[in-house]
């Protein structure tokens, strides 16, 4: 990372969502314990590791945000997201904390612990030297059986004959000729600052969700006719935490 200023690049975590398929009444799903603390810490100790001082973070809470705040204390920046309305809206909530202060915007997951330090310092790379305005991560599976069947809930890469990407479509929004893409979206970001925060607040909801889509920020980029590129990383490292089963297979990766 020592061609990249740290200084310049602010961190906004997701971190507030409810956990309802892992039955989490009492604390954030990114709360619960992987093997000794909690799923968002392993996100945060990577970036510790990276370098970012703890002041260059943002945790976006939401449900029970009290112990999120309570456990890391006054080190980080918080954003609440009263109402859960997409990883858009998430963001969104973020802008008042983070504008102005930085040139880059990366956007990590609380809940899937195992991105890792390349993938953070290859997308904010693409970032910087490639002048894009979103770079963003994917992940190609060779099939969606077995193992990889996790993957037909990505939201699907949709790229032209010059294998441009020109949309990313949600799996729930997807035609039958979508579904089939093999391609998916791995929800790890690096957006270019400035033009982030002035094109935030141009989601709308008109999905079958009724949600603020963060991909949708993809799909302003190319009508702007900016380019949009993907950093293709391991799959390992898409493992994202949201029911009981993935839980115990991700405390098993880490014994």
């Amino acid at each position: 990372m020592s061609q990249i200023n740290l200084n310049k690049i602010g961190i906004v975590i997701l971190a507030g969502g409810k956990g309802t398929r892992l039955n989490c009444t009492d604390k954030p799903k990114v709360m619960l314990d992987l093997n000794g603390k909690p799923i968002v810490e392993y996100v945060i100790d990577t970036l510790r590791q990276m370098g970012f001082e703890d002041k260059q973070i943002c945790l976006v809470v939401g449900f029970k945000h009290e112990v999120v705040e309570d456990y890391f204390g006054d080190s980080f920046v918080y954003a609440l997201q009263a109402e859960q309305l997409g990883t858009g809206h998430a963001v969104m909530m973020a802008e008042s904390v983070m504008k102005d202060k930085f040139e880059r915007i990366v956007v990590l997951c609380g809940d899937s612990p195992f991105v890792s330090q390349k993938t953070i310092e290859e997308i904010i790379k693409n970032n910087i030297e490639n002048k894009n305005f979103v770079t963003m991560t994917s992940v190609v599976s060779p099939n969606y059986e077995a193992e990889n069947a996790r993957f037909y809930d990505f939201g699907r890469v949709v790229r032209n004959a010059e294998n441009n990407i020109i949309n990313i479509t949600e799996k729930k929004d997807c035609t039958e000729e979508e579904l089939k893409i093999l391609e998916g979206n791995a929800a790890y970001y690096c957006f270019e600052s400035k033009w982030l925060w002035e094109n935030i607040n141009s989601l709308k909801t008109n999905n079958v969700q009724n949600e603020y889509y963060l991909t949708d920020l993809i799909d302003i980029a190319i009508s702007q006719n900016e380019k949009v590129e993907s950093v293709i990383i391991p799959a390992e490292e898409t493992f994202g935490i949201n029911t009981l089963e993935q839980l115990e297979q991700a405390k098993k990766k880490l014994s």
